[in-house]
């Protein structure tokens, strides 16, 4: 297995990428992130990456500097849509901190200076909140802070197939033999960025991972490859230059470490990939992370080609009725940003052009005469509409619908259909909606008419309900 180094809390000052609206003398500023990797037969490791803008921190002068202390209460229980009604979501694991953040001068202190901590807990596989919350302040004025994060912990050790642990974003990773180094982890510094920003001041973004279970290729295999990319939000194709393919000798487990330079990379959104292939080039498992770049001094690229392609394009004359119903479709899978460019678009040759745009793009292979994203978009739309269609929808309307064709097919799909004591319900599995991870909705047909609605999922986004257990009892 591979050695983990317990910790309470680690924390250095860390200079991040600074967010275009940052500004002194805010409320405090907290972010957090997780990872979960194997353990034992019994528990997961769940890593809580904490950062702390130093900017919004209150320091007090002290011999040799100033210094910040800051109580924090940190839990994992278990998520209240896990439990059954009434029951009660007591704590699996807890601790209280109380932080002390020494600098030499505070008139250095600039936005997107961070104190990073880190803590390491084992909990039994299940769904969990992690919470942490810091008290508010009277005599400094500070006020308090509470956040919550929904994470599901698989259980590695029930698995045949080849698996992977959660992918964490770092700022840094190097080797490192002092085994007492902060971040230390397995001959290495992993320093997490909790807050997933990078850009001007950070350009490059480091990840880490673990492979399990790589021997069930042996003897047939003797190595595997691991294809990491970056990739705009959204959309399925490796961007230029963002993509490493790095053949591995087989063993289990293994780390997984790289980075890529984001120095050249516009504002935006983006996911950083990662899969593990056989010598088939068939992906065995995949992991993504969403992340943010903020470079205000990179322009984006027009996409080539789609003014001068327009005019010969199927888009050009098609009928403004098609042209709606279109744009009604990739909305499903739109980002924010594209949807409120959509909505102050009224001329309709503009709207056309817009729907060109949006496919070409997400066109993967630009070589090939079809867009594989749009035909998979659209065979995933015609499954919803053969399959979920009820008496006043259309398939790719309905709950089921629109989340098969944004998340494509769940790994399982638990149906409760004749249960005594439930209104029909289905839960849908999935092993790794990017940016996401492994996670769960819940349909349910709470009228009785066939229209199964979405009540609870894990995805960020999606609508949650904390007693969904109790809303499926008759």
């Amino acid at each position: 297995m591979i050695r983990l180094r317990f910790l309470t809390a680690v924390a250095t000052l860390t200079v991040l990428a600074p967010c275009a609206y940052a500004q002194q003398a805010r409320p405090l500023q907290v972010d957090l992130d997780q990872a979960v990797f194997a353990f034992d037969a019994d528990h997961s490791l769940v890593e809580m990456y904490l950062a702390f803008e130093a900017a919004t921190l209150t320091f007090e002068a002290v011999e040799g500097g100033f210094r910040s202390s800051l109580p924090v209460d940190l839990r994992i229980q278990r998520a209240s849509s896990a439990a059954l009604a009434g029951s009660p979501t007591d704590a699996v694991w807890s601790d209280s901190l109380n932080l002390s953040f020494v600098i030499p001068d505070t008139t250095g202190l600039a936005p997107g200076q961070q104190f990073v901590n880190q803590l390491r807990a084992t909990v039994p596989p299940g769904e969990y909140e992690v919470v942490v919350e810091v008290p508010g302040d009277p005599t400094t004025g500070r006020t308090g802070v509470s956040l919550r994060r929904e994470i599901v912990v698989p259980d590695y050790s029930d698995s045949a197939d080849v698996e992977m642990s959660d992918v964490t974003l770092a700022s840094e990773i190097r080797r490192a033999e002092n085994r007492d180094e902060a971040f230390y982890k397995n001959g290495l510094v992993v320093r997490p960025n909790a807050n997933q920003l990078f850009g001007t001041g950070l350009s490059r973004i480091f990840f880490y991972s673990e492979a399990y279970n790589l021997d069930r290729l042996a003897p047939l295999e003797t190595e595997y490859t691991v294809f990491a990319y970056v990739a705009e939000a959204n959309l399925p194709q490796p961007l230029a230059d963002m993509q490493r393919r790095t053949p591995r000798p087989l063993r289990s487990p293994d780390v997984v470490v790289g980075s890529f330079d984001l120095s050249g990379l516009p504002s935006g959104s983006y996911f950083l990939r990662i899969a593990l292939l056989n010598s088939k080039n068939e992906a065995l498992v995949e992991r993504s992370r969403k992340f943010y770049v903020y470079n205000p001094g990179v322009e984006r690229a027009p996409i080539a080609g789609v003014d001068e392609d327009f005019e010969n394009s199927r888009y050009a004359n098609m009928p403004e009725e098609e042209v709606e119903k279109a744009l009604e479709h990739l909305a499903i899978v739109a980002t924010e940003s594209e949807k409120r460019r959509l909505r102050g678009i009224t001329d309709l040759d503009e709207r056309r052009r817009f729907l060109m745009d949006f496919w070409s793009k997400r066109d993967p292979n630009l070589n090939t005469p079809v867009n594989e994203f749009q035909e998979q978009f659209y065979q995933r739309l015609q499954y919803a509409n053969d399959r979920y269609r009820t008496t006043f929808s259309e398939g790719w309307e309905t709950d089921r619908g629109r989340a098969l064709i944004k998340y494509g097919t769940p790994v399982d799909i638990e149906l409760h259909l004749y249960d005594r004591d439930t209104v029909p319900y289905e839960i849908w599995s999935y092993n790794n909606i990017p940016g996401e991870g492994q996670a769960i909705f819940v349909f349910a047909d709470r009228d009785g008419y066939g229209m199964f609605e979405l009540i609870h999922s894990s995805v960020s986004g999606e609508r949650k309900m904390g007693n969904w257990l109790a809303e499926l009892r008759r």
